[in-house]
């Protein structure tokens, strides 16, 4: 029986193995919002007649239907194949070698600590087997007793913290030798077997032919990040588009040209169709407020405030960025940008963030206040002709006067023809709003009570420019046909009567200050109880 299945075994192998095996070398990708289309070259030199070339450790998950196969020279493309050999697994990431290497070094690390414990073993032996002293006939006087006691009890003492201190940072290292053994073998049992592409081509005569293949992967993916910059209110808005890079093939991309894609990969490759298009309503969406600290916050953050670990400002290059080099190029649907320099994405590990454009865009500066949520002055940026740069939806990284302000999120389905970006809170603006006590009074008349509130809002532009401020109040909207509200005075501000927003629009000089006032009334039936604050 043992004959039989080496018989089978030696007649098997042959057949698998036959073929020549060819090693292309990766060259291009293009990375769609899902999916990259990966382009390799190798060269081939070929026999007379038919060859079987088995284009082999590609990654597992190659959609078949997408193979193309292009080769220049004097050579017949008769078949084009694709299997999985799950004899050989994808090569070894840049990840698990730095994880094997970590290895290596906690190991040696973990026995030279070992072997200089046994050292301080070795040492307080010797010690306490010599500690006797004088002879049997010879004593001791009690000034040689106290100095060999001293002696003893000091480098006892020393040998016993240096063996304390040894075998803690033994531990530490075995339990980071533990964690890393875990990761690899998380990462080793999900290796997937290698793709092969097996080409059957004539040739008339020995030559050597040069093999460009592409196919598509669906183990990659990029999405648009973007950095809003606002040096000052008097300066353009500098707008940086970023690209955060993903891919989980198996093998590394090391210094290969990129393509970045805003298309989807046509799988099938068939004839698309076109159905009616109904066109419906957008329903708006709520912004994504601005993110620091870690916390949501109403829309902004002081600009003052210090980043702590959960913001992470991306890699920016000062000089020699990739985004002075990128070519956009735009089809009828999509949209590429070629990336000027190569670039390097490692298979299964953190995002690779490149930059990918810059510009500058114009905007208008004003400053935004609702002294009755806090006393604070919010700045916004309204950006325009921001449209044919910001084409995907992506979080936004936003910096006024060099400080980061906070984070929130572009979309251009849900932006109209101007951005509102709030760039943090200026407190070069002072505001204070105040109950007016002598004109807030309560009477009864009937079976009815009338209150009367009045407030008063103070502003202080302590800036040395003018400044275009929005202030925004309210005042109650009722609810019940016996419950009237009226309001007495606003000092100009426009009224919105279905939502009770008083809304004043001021323009105000270097170190100016004003003062806002509005005061209404509610009756309401004596029965009931309202809260007016």
């Amino acid at each position: 029986m043992s004959k039989s299945f080496l018989f089978l075994s030696l007649l098997v192998l042959p057949m698998w193995m036959q073929g020549q095996q060819v090693n292309s070398e990766l060259k291009e990708a293009r990375i769609f919002v899902w999916g990259a289309e990966i382009h390799r070259s190798a060269d081939v030199s070929v026999s007379p007649g038919n060859n079987e070339l088995i284009f082999t450790g590609l990654p597992p998950d190659i959609d078949p239907n997408s193979i193309q196969i292009k080769a220049e020279g004097a050579i017949t493309i008769l078949s084009v194949g694709h299997r999985h050999n799950f004899l050989e697994s994808a090569q070894s990431s840049q990840q698990v070698k730095s994880l094997s290497d970590s290895l290596e070094y906690l190991k040696n690390e973990i026995e030279s600590l070992q072997a200089l414990l046994r050292v301080y073993e070795e040492e307080e032996s010797m010690l306490l087997a010599n500690k006797s002293i004088g002879g049997s006939d010879t004593g001791v006087n009690v000034a040689e007793l106290k100095t060999m006691a001293d002696f003893f009890r000091s480098r006892l003492r020393e040998i016993k913290n240096l063996q304390l201190d040894t075998k803690q940072e033994i531990t530490m290292l075995k339990e980071r030798q533990s964690r890393i053994q875990n990761q690899l073998g998380r990462i080793n049992r999900e290796k997937k077997p290698v793709s092969e592409i097996v080409v059957n081509a004539a040739a008339s005569s020995g030559t050597r032919v040069q093999f460009d293949i592409s196919y598509i992967t669906h183990q990659a993916r990029w999405q648009a990040l973007y950095d809003i910059r606002a040096v000052d209110t008097a300066e353009p808005v500098e707008l940086l588009m970023k690209a955060s890079i993903e891919q989980s093939t198996g093998e590394d991309w090391n210094n290969i040209q990129l393509t970045l894609s805003t298309g989807t990969p046509l799988d099938n490759r068939v004839v698309p169709t076109l159905n009616t298009w109904f066109l419906r309503y957008i329903e708006p969406v709520a912004q994504k407020p601005l993110v620091i600290r870690g916390m949501a916050t109403r829309q902004a953050q002081a600009p003052e405030m210090a980043m702590d670990d959960d913001i992470v400002l991306d890699e920016m290059v000062m000089a020699g960025s990739a985004a002075e080099y990128t070519e956009v190029s735009q089809t009828n649907t999509t949209r590429e940008y070629r990336i000027g320099a190569p670039v390097s994405v490692v298979s299964g590990g953190d995002e690779k963030i490149i930059e990918v454009r810059q510009h500058e865009l114009p905007a208008s500066f004003t400053w935004y206040a609702i002294p009755r949520v806090d006393n604070d002055a919010y700045l916004i940026a309204r950006v325009s002709e921001w449209e044919e740069y910001i084409v995907l939806p992506g979080e936004a990284g936003v910096f006024f006067e060099n400080a980061f302000v906070g984070k929130t999120m572009l979309d251009p389905m849900q932006a109209g023809d101007t951005l509102e970006i709030s760039m943090g809170i200026d407190r070069g603006l002072s505001l204070e709003r105040v109950r007016m006590i002598e004109q807030s009074r309560k009477s009864i008349f009937g079976r009815y009570i009338t209150e009367t509130v009045g407030w008063e809002i103070k502003v202080k532009n302590n800036k040395n420019r003018q400044v275009d401020l929005e202030i925004k109040d309210q005042i109650p909207v009722s609810t019940q046909d016996n419950m009237l509200i009226y309001l007495d005075e606003k000092s100009g501000a426009d009224h919105n009567e279905s939502t009770g927003i008083l809304t004043w629009r001021l323009q105000m000089d270097a170190g100016e200050s004003l003062s806002r006032t509005f005061r209404y009334s509610v009756k309401y039936p004596q029965d009931k109880k309202v809260r007016l604050e």
